[in-house]
């Protein structure tokens, strides 16, 4: 037995995880597994042992792994790459990629299986039952209060030394799993291994693999997959069922039993365990009735209807539950390149894991989402070839800029945004990558992402952003815009702000006309509620063509905070109004900006609402509030094209004829960083006030004049003097807004 440190290191580093493939390696070494003759004492004992460890796990110098994760070492021959390194200095002067060849050989130790076989177990079993310590110790547990059992909990799990992060709540088992991974990954070839160890050690049982359509399942599918593994098992282990009453490769189906002659009626008898396959097109309730000690669905991405994954997931989870104990564990996988129409369900389900009883995890693979929670990921950066080393450690940021390197590359030489999106769905450094790509989000991701690279590197936000004093000169009857130049200010420049204080600092990037045209400036407000919520205020300051000016059609000042009070937020909008000689355009369901520039006698600081906008969006519309604008469904769906249409827009071209775009203009990191992570489940503070510029913008393509005095129609200047009645009336005696 190995000493504690010999297996992995304090850090977590493999160094020697060998010892986890010493059967396989001896089988590859002489062309068999035991030396010992058959039906020997020592061959019973090796085959008991093997047994065991593909059951309940392996543990060598103080590091586990599960059993499922011991059978696929040591079991189960897959397809592997093998590199052709004949002439590597060649290859990399010429950078050709890498040459090698298909060869079928017993799987690699790797880091990233580590993670995906522990998180199947906890989210089976939990962390206190898997194995890793004594039953009557986790019994001891369980007895605990509920704060010593997280502790004892998050030990354990602390323990494994796993990339993936739970957080203790959910360490206790009873969930499902989804996987969300890169290609190549050979998750069919883990999946239909976990049927075998299934089939082989788990009497009476059944594992059911469920896909769209049969063609993933047989006769080059997971199924399929899984019958080679038992027929190699047959010639080469004692491991040998009969299946005599169901054997049907070619349907999917086969079961560990035979039948016997029982005062003269053939009895089914044997193992009785058995694996099948389910098609769900077209039926969701393929499994319903059955039991199943796993439930695998295939390429889960490829449910192409709408609606069939979650209503097949639905329809299947008594499968594995016994009343309200949980007797089994679904599965679903797949990789997001092969996404078809029912794509939005897997995305979901992905994203939203507790919604539907799934493991979920902290987002530790997209950047600043760790307070998001969603379903296993495994990005293109674990265990690509090339990129982690014998012992099945990972290279991740080596393999990571390779990765972008040849997205740049691809780029760089006319491929699309599409093209390259397709890509980062097969081969996605993080869920987003993956999921949010095929979201409500049709912005151009791609070059969004250019641009932000490219405003970080150069520190432009910083260069571009001037943070100001704003306020009300009385001596000159005029808004002052005063520069901060001593380094005191504190803007918010990213989506996920860095700063402990969310007031915030207006910031300019480039200050108005000498006297700036009414509505040669649009300005966006998306106010914040109050309440004790996390979303900010966001304001954005927009420049129309003005005659005489080189520079138009962009942002020109912006405020995003969180002060004490929102009337503050109002404040600055109104400033920046007046600065600006223009008007603002709000979310008008947040009331308290109409009654503070109400009780000012300042409304008209405030845009009316986009009436041929909503006309031309929305379907016999009786929305009527006069100053602002309601975000609906039919809205936003407009708001996101006005805004991908503004994005795209060829304002210029460059010295090398190259065409300058709006995007291109944008220095605004948190903007940037919100429209690549839209979404219209998020909270995206600052689309939504680029939405409200939109929606002044088409106005006046659409026939609004906002350079004239527009005033609404009589029946809503009656409307607005009874409701100023009113507010006077009933706010007389009080002093909150005074």
């Amino acid at each position: 037995m190995s000493i504690v440190g010999s297996v992995r290191n304090p850090d977590g580093i493999w160094i020697n995880s060998g010892v986890f493939r010493e059967a396989a390696l001896n089988f590859q070494k002489y062309g068999y597994y035991c030396a010992d003759p058959e039906g020997s004492p020592d061959w019973y004992a090796f085959w008991q042992e093997e047994r065991r460890r593909c059951k309940h796990g392996y543990s060598v110098g103080g590091v586990r792994i599960t059993g499922d994760h011991y059978f696929y070492l040591n079991y189960c021959p897959i397809s592997k790459v093998e590199e052709d390194d004949s002439d590597p200095a060649t290859r990399r002067k010429s950078r050709a990629v890498k040459k090698g060849s298909k060869v079928v050989e017993f799987p690699d130790f790797w880091d990233g299986d580590y993670n995906y076989y522990w998180s199947r177990e906890i989210a089976r079993n939990g962390v206190l039952d898997c194995g890793l310590i004594a039953p009557e110790e986790a019994e001891k547990i369980y007895q605990y209060e509920d704060a010593e059992q997280l502790l004892a909990a998050l030990k354990i799990f602390n323990s494994l030394h796993l990339e993936v992060k739970i957080e203790p709540d959910y360490l206790f088992g009873g969930y499902n799993l989804i996987v969300g991974k890169s290609r190549q990954r050979g998750y069919s070839f883990k999946n239909a291994s976990v049927a075998v160890v299934n089939y082989l050690t788990r009497p009476n049982l059944a594992t059911i693999f469920g896909a769209e359509d049969k063609k993933y399942l047989y006769p080059k599918g997971i199924f399929t997959m899984a019958n080679n593994y038992i027929n190699f098992i047959g010639q080469h282990t004692p491991w040998n069922y009969p299946r005599d009453v169901i054997n049907q490769a070619s349907k999917g189906h086969f079961k560990a039993s035979t039948l016997e002659m029982k005062n003269g009626v053939p009895v089914e008898v044997g193992f009785m365990s058995e694996i099948m396959s389910l098609t769900f097109q077209d039926n969701p309730d393929a499994a319903r009735g059955k039991n199943a000690y796993d439930l695998i669905f295939e390429e889960s991405g490829s449910f192409g209807t709408p609606g069939l994954l979650k209503d097949s997931y639905k329809a299947s989870e008594d499968c594995v539950m016994s009343g309200e104990v949980k007797t089994g564990l679904i599965t679903i996988f797949g990789t997001s390149g092969d996404m078809e129409g029912g794509t939005a369900d897997y995305a979901d389900m992905h994203s939203r894991p507790l919604a539907y009883g799934l493991l979920p995890f902290q987002n530790v693979w997209d950047e600043d989402s760790e307070d998001t929670k969603c379903g296993f990921f495994h990005p293109v950066n674990w265990n690509m070839q090339g990129y982690y080393d014998n012992q099945g450690n990972s290279n991740k940021e080596g393999a990571k800029q390779a990765e972008l390197a040849v997205r740049k590359l691809r780029l760089d030489n006319g491929a699309t945004s599409t093209d390259l999106q397709g890509r980062m769905q097969e081969k996605p450094l993080g869920p987003f990558e993956a999921f949010g790509l095929i979201s409500t989000n049709n912005f151009p991701i791609l070059e969004l992402k250019k641009q932000l690279e490219y405003v970080r590197s150069n520190n432009l936000q910083a260069i571009k952003a001037t943070p100001v004093n704003l306020y009300y000169d009385g001596t000159k009857k005029a808004v002052v815009a005063e520069p901060i130049l001593d380094g005191t200010a504190q803007p918010i420049f990213r989506m996920k702000p860095e700063t402990t204080s969310l007031k915030g600092c207006p910031v300019i990037y480039e200050y108005p006309s000498v006297k700036p045209q009414k509505g040669a400036y649009k300005i966006g407000y998306d106010p914040y509620r109050q309440d004790k919520g996390t979303s900010l205020c966001a304001i954005y300051v927009f420049k129309t063509v003005i005659i005489g000016e080189t520079t138009k059609r962009i942002i020109v000042a912006e405020y995003i905070g969180r002060p004490q009070e929102a009337d503050d937020c109002n404040y600055v909008a109104r400033l920046f109004a007046e600065l600006y000689n223009t008007t603002i355009m709000h979310e008008n369901e947040v009331t308290h900006v109409k009654d503070y520039f109400r009780r000012r006698k300042q409304l008209e600081f405030l845009a009316y609402q986009p009436d041929e906008v909503i006309k031309k969006n929305v379907k016999n519309s009786k929305v009527n509030r006069i100053y602002g604008c309601h975000m609906i469904d039919q809205l936003k769906d407009a708001g996101e094209k006005y805004i991908k249409d503004w994005l795209l827009q060829t304002v210029d071209f460059n010295d090398d004829g190259q065409p300058i775009r709006n995007l291109d203009r944008i220095y605004s990191i948190g903007l940037l960083e919100e429209l690549i992570a839209y979404n219209r489940k998020g909270n995206f503070d600052r689309v939504m006030a680029l939405m409200q510029v939109m929606f002044q913008d088409q106005e006046d393509m659409l026939g609004k004049e906002y350079g004239k005095e527009a005033k609404p129609n009589e029946k809503a200047k009656q409307l607005v003097k009874m409701m100023d009645k009113a507010f006077k009336k009933n706010n007389s005696k009080k002093s909150l807004f005074n």
